[in-house]
């Protein structure tokens, strides 16, 4: 099977998975993203901290499933920033004393990769799977009925962004917008993504109008930018460590982590602008 074949078959692959996993129901939207930000924090330790055994990354990887489920549940409380006695405190007294056991040669950077992948990854994706328990008559005091294409729509509008940010950029794309972290991309093809972006929310919100088409056309245009710098901001700690891609598991597509950078940042953007401008 050539390179082609192959990027083709796992990326609709990746696809078809993705969208019965987010429109079945909670728990299957909700095992899928935690399994996502699992890979995505190991591919990202392992890139970061490359640790001697995979058996020392498994308390880092139990913690940041922790930080994803207790983020989840405690979204208000986010909001409010009132986090601490929840649950911060008992995993700092966790973390730290994994750390008194924790034998590395970079023993301070190590420790900060790791909460840093936890803020990178695992709080964002708790952030994503909480846009599916958002009800935009009755506010976000609790968990609410789950609609699955709410979480769809920011996969939708990021791939849609990213698919003609590329063709538009590879025929018309002249000026370079990242020339050092991404050469391939350019301004045209950035241009192209968001307004391919917007045209496919005006489109979707035809057909699913939960919420009015000036908060589509929003969310179009955040999945754009803000994931365009997710994608540019993974490709920065990339470049810094010397290698191409995050792993290998999505074989022509890269990694895990690849995959879900753009998804990564705009996560919590949607969630806040979703929150403070649309829910009633």
């Amino acid at each position: 099977m050539n390179n082609f074949n192959s990027r083709l078959l796992v990326g609709t692959a990746y696809v078809v998975v993705t969208i019965g996993a987010l429109l079945l129901n909670l728990i299957s939207a909700g095992v899928y993203i935690w399994l996502i930000q699992v890979f995505c924090l190991y591919e990202f330790y392992k890139i970061t901290i490359k640790p001697k055994s995979v058996s020392s990354l498994i308390f880092p990887l139990i913690i940041g499933s922790f930080v994803f489920f207790l983020t989840y549940v405690n979204q208000d409380s986010l909001i409010n920033m009132k986090i601490l006695l929840w649950y911060l405190i008992p995993l700092l007294v966790l973390f730290l004393n994994y750390l008194i056991y924790y034998k590395s040669d970079n023993y301070l950077g190590d420790a900060g990769q790791m909460v840093f992948g936890w803020l990178y990854i695992s709080v964002p994706l708790a952030f994503l799977l909480r846009i599916g328990n958002m009800t935009f008559s009755e506010g976000v005091t609790e968990l609410l009925p789950y609609e699955g294409f709410q979480i769809l729509l920011v996969f939708i509008l990021i791939w849609a962004n990213d698919s003609f940010a590329y063709l538009v950029g590879r025929k018309f794309g002249k000026t370079k917008l990242a020339p050092i972290l991404s050469p391939k991309k350019s301004v045209e093809g950035f241009i192209g993504g968001v307004v391919f972006s917007v045209l496919f929310a005006i489109v979707l919100h035809y057909f699913f109008p939960f919420i009015d088409l000036i908060h589509y056309v929003a969310l179009a245009f955040i999945c754009s930018v803000i994931g365009t710098m997710g994608d540019l901001f993974e490709s920065k700690i990339k470049r810094h460590l010397g290698i191409k891609d995050s792993g290998t598991a999505l074989g022509g597509h890269g990694g895990f982590l690849d995959r879900m950078d753009s998804i990564i940042l705009a996560s919590p953007a949607c969630f806040y602008y979703l929150y403070h401008f649309t829910v009633v």
